[in-house]
C-alpha cells in the first residue's frame, strides 16, 4: 500500500496551489467549501489532521484485503474519546487499518486515522472494539458482551504475490480468516469448534448448552453471528 505522511490541510493547499493556475476561481471555492464541511461535520483538528493519506497499491489484484465486501460501509468511529457518526470507512483486515472516506460535492479525501487513537467503530451492523488480552492491542469483532461472558472475533486475510509478468506484480488475496475468543471469568481462549467451545464452559452447564447445539443445529465456527449470539446469551444465563 502507498502511503505519503502528511496532513490533510497541506495536501489540500498543494492541490490548489498546482491547479489554481488554470482554474483559480472555482478550485479555490472548491477546496473552501470542502475545508468548511470537515471542519463543521468533523472536527478538523481531532479527526483528519493526524492521518496519512491513502492510495491502494494493490492495483493488479485478485480478491482484495478488506473485511466483508470491497466497499464503504457506513458507520461510527470512536477517536481520541469522541464519536463520529454517519462516516463511510473501509477495514482493510490484512494491513489492519480502518480508511475513511470523506467526500463533499465532486472532492474526496481518503484518510487514514492512527489506531493508537482509535477505541471503538461500526461497519454496519458489525461492531469492533480494541482489546489488549493478547500482549498488544487488536481490533476485535464483537459477537456478545456480557460482563460474565464475552465473544470476540479476530480477523485476517494472508496474500501471496505473483511475479509471473515480469513487468507488474499481481497480488492474489484469499478468503477472510477468523479466530474466535471466548472470554469467561476474566480469561480469554481461542475455540475452533463444537469441541474446543464445550471444553471453556463450566461443567454444570454443558449439557444443556450441548443439547441446545444439537437441537439449533449450530457449529459454532460457521454459524451467523446472530445465532451464535443468541447460543451465548443462552449459555450467559445459565452461568
Amino acid at each position: 500500500m502507498k502511503y505519503f505522511s502528511v496532513l490533510l490541510l497541506f495536501v489540500l493547499s498543494f492541490q490548489v496551489s498546482v491547479f489554481a493556475q488554470a482554474q483559480s476561481h472555482d478550485v479555490r471555492n472548491d477546496y473552501n467549501k470542502l475545508y468548511k464541511s470537515i471542519i463543521d461535520e468533523y472536527g478538523f483538528d481531532q479527526l483528519l489532521v493526524n492521518g496519512i493519506f491513502y492510495e491502494d497499491e494493490y492495483h493488479n489484484k485478485i480478491g482484495h484485503q478488506f473485511f466483508m465486501e470491497d466497499k464503504l460501509y457506513k458507520g461510527s468511529l470512536t477517536f481520541r474519546g469522541k464519536e463520529y457518526k454517519g462516516i463511510e470507512m473501509k477495514y482493510d483486515i490484512y494491513n489492519n487499518q480502518l480508511i475513511l472516506f470523506v467526500r463533499n460535492n465532486t472532492s474526496v479525501v481518503w484518510v487514514v486515522p492512527p489506531n493508537d487513537f482509535i477505541s471503538a467503530f461500526s461497519l454496519g451492523d458489525k461492531f469492533f472494539s480494541k482489546y489488549n488480552f493478547q500482549g498488544e492491542p487488536e481490533f476485535y469483532q464483537v459477537v456478545f458482551d456480557t460482563e460474565k461472558l464475552k465473544c470476540l472475533y479476530y480477523w485476517d486475510k494472508n496474500m501471496i504475490e505473483s511475479y509471473d509478468d515480469i513487468k507488474y506484480i499481481s497480488y492474489r488475496f484469499f478468503e477472510s480468516e477468523k479466530k474466535c475468543y471466548l472470554l469467561l471469568n476474566g480469561s480469554s481462549l481461542i475455540y475452533r469448534n463444537n469441541r474446543s467451545f464445550m471444553k471453556i464452559l463450566p461443567e454444570e452447564i454443558k449439557a444443556r448448552v450441548r443439547k441446545y447445539l444439537k437441537d439449533n443445529h449450530i457449529k459454532v465456527n460457521k454459524s451467523s453471528d446472530e445465532k451464535i449470539s443468541e447460543l451465548l446469551a443462552y449459555c450467559n444465563s445459565l452461568l
